[in-house]
């Protein structure tokens, strides 16, 4: 069985989430660590995740002055917990290289545009959602991150940027539901454009009641 889900573990509780994690990790490729339950769990946390053998997403988006990026992403690698951790491409190149810099074996993720934004002249940027992905896909290219989020909706547009970046893909449903996310795409349609360097992020769809039977009924989703 091809594994390309993470779970977005979207909970305020160490315990719920390892209890989660357990029940779901022979069915899933990782587990996405956001920062709310960073929070909560901290270093010692991630080590009680990284025993269940999964890949471990670290989504604390870091933007920030480069010097300051650079020090807090050499202050997470030396935990030697955790494969991934995102960072907003929009913080500029210098930012990305100097956060490349001291990675240190952690794969750096850029964060391109939120699939909360359906537009971003609210936040004075002139050019179209489309535009400024590229722009940014382009800037992590260039500093030479590992990989990027964006919306299912762009895999062909990163695609045409680059056929060996891994990209991880949020507001991924089960079905039609949108919850808060705008740009959305369901398991099935994305099994239909995913490559083996495409991950599916899926939080509320397996983790609202019973995440087992969720994750079934996700994955046969797929014919």
């Amino acid at each position: 069985m091809k594994k390309d889900i993470f779970v977005a573990l979207d909970f305020n509780s160490l315990d719920k989430a390892l209890d989660t994690t357990k029940k779901l990790k022979d069915q899933i490729a990782g587990i996405k660590i956001g920062s709310e339950l960073y929070a909560i769990c901290g270093a010692n946390g991630l080590k009680k995740f990284r025993e269940l053998g999964l890949e471990i997403f670290l989504d604390l988006k870091l933007h920030d002055i480069p010097n300051q990026v650079k020090k807090t992403v050499a202050a997470i690698a030396s935990l030697k917990t955790i494969k991934y951790l995102t960072i907003h491409t929009s913080g500029n190149l210098e930012m990305l290289k100097a956060a490349q810099e001291s990675s240190d074996g952690i794969e750096l993720l850029g964060v391109t545009v939120l699939t909360s934004q359906s537009n971003l002249e609210g936040i004075g940027v002139k050019n179209s959602v489309k535009d400024q992905i590229k722009l940014l896909v382009n800037l992590a290219l260039e500093a030479n991150l590992s990989g990027v989020i964006a919306s299912a909706q762009d895999v062909s547009l990163v695609r045409s940027l680059s056929k060996k970046v891994k990209i991880f893909c949020p507001g991924i449903r089960s079905g039609d539901a949108k919850q808060d996310q705008k740009r959305v795409m369901s398991y099935a349609d994305f099994s239909k454009i995913a490559d083996d360097k495409c991950f599916a992020v899926i939080g509320r769809p397996i983790i609202d009641g019973d995440p087992v039977q969720n994750i079934k009924k996700i994955i046969q989703s797929v014919k």
